[in-house]
């Protein structure tokens, strides 16, 4: 089943292109994360989370598997990570709307119903973050 998550957000495509791109400061739009290190840079780059939900604390290992700077794509694999979510890939696509409007979509596979809602909480925390953090 295809999990998705689009949010509109006033800013130039190129600005949110670059926040994702760039794999640093996740926790600047995913307010679950307390704090995020990059090891490399670029496709290959590895990141840690450190993830807090109510009294649960926890890691999740990711690695930015595909940069596709001609279709501002993105895919990331979690490594590590609850077991839900654990195994996935999540897609990032940013197009521009106009001058000063873009579309962010966040997208997955699941199986699992659990990782379904888990996923679509996380993208859209991750949606209205970004849209907080440029607007």
């Amino acid at each position: 089943m295809l999990i998705s998550n689009s949010t509109q957000i006033n800013v130039s495509s190129e600005k949110i292109w670059n926040t994702l791109k760039s794999f640093r400061g996740v926790e600047n739009y995913l307010p679950i994360v307390t704090k995020s290190v990059v090891e490399g840079s670029g496709q290959g780059s590895k990141r840690t989370c450190d993830v807090s939900i109510g009294n649960h604390s926890f890691q999740i290992i990711e690695t930015l598997e595909i940069i596709d700077e001609s279709n501002h794509t993105l895919t990331v694999f979690l490594n590590e990570g609850p077991v839900q979510i654990k195994g996935m890939k999540f897609t990032f696509v940013v197009k521009s709307q106009g001058e000063n409007t873009s579309e962010v979509t966040i997208n997955t596979n699941v199986e699992n119903p659990d990782a379904a809602s888990m996923a679509k909480s996380i993208f859209s925390m991750m949606g209205q973050g970004l849209k907080k953090l440029y607007e």
